[in-house]
């Protein structure tokens, strides 16, 4: 299955999908953030009387999440869920796909496509990954309320140390890929070459 997800990644990246993907969590992020939407964070903080919402955190200990969801109140704590449910949802997925078709697109061009680093291109997805299950935990901590679920709560907070433990790894392998393909002045996708060499220049079809 993870091959599969990897060779699909290799053969569809492509700097329209990079692009799409990221205006698409741009807008998200703006969704979010700048606006004053039911579910966004500055109505949901104005609910907790300036409270920060979990998931910016890195880290948070039971005590401090059911004083935020006391701190929310009942129509708090719906537009949190909310959030969490929809937009901070797509967010993670959005994001998790740029940065791997992004890695994908580099990989394809510096290392064979059956390089054991070529694997590096799921780690964004890992984080994404980290990111929906740590949203669905709060959420189901939240219906529980007035109900504690301690120890889902700290497995939320593995999940956001793992979140943001995982973004600069990302970041500076990104950076080193780009400058190694610039070193090597812009080499050519293996794709193509491969494509041509095991379906005589038909489209290969990962799936």
């Amino acid at each position: 299955m993870l091959k599969k997800i990897l060779t699909f990644i290799q053969y569809k990246s492509s700097w329209l999908t990079i692009l799409g993907l990221l205006a698409a969590t741009g807008l998200l992020m703006f969704l979010m953030n700048g606006t004053e939407l039911p579910f966004s964070n500055p109505t949901i903080e104005e609910h907790s009387g300036g409270v920060p919402i979990l998931d910016m955190r890195w880290s948070y200990t039971p005590e401090e999440a059911y004083q935020l969801f006391t701190a929310l109140g009942t129509a708090g704590r719906q537009a949190y869920r909310m959030l969490h449910l929809v937009p901070d949802t797509l967010f993670p997925i959005g994001y998790a796909l740029a940065f791997a078709f992004t890695s994908a697109w580099f990989l394809v061009r510096l290392l064979p496509l059956d390089h054991p680093l070529q694997w590096l291109s799921l780690i964004p997805l890992i984080s994404g990954l980290a990111d929906v299950l740590e949203n669905f935990s709060l959420v189901i901590c939240s219906l529980a309320y007035p109900s504690r679920i301690d120890w889902l709560v700290g497995f939320a907070s593995l999940l956001t140390k793992i979140k943001f433990g995982l973004l600069p790894v990302g970041v500076i392998f990104l950076i080193v890929m780009v400058v190694v393909w610039l070193i090597r002045k812009r080499p050519a996708s293996n794709v193509a070459r491969e494509s041509e060499r095991s379906g005589r220049g038909k489209p290969f079809q990962p799936w």
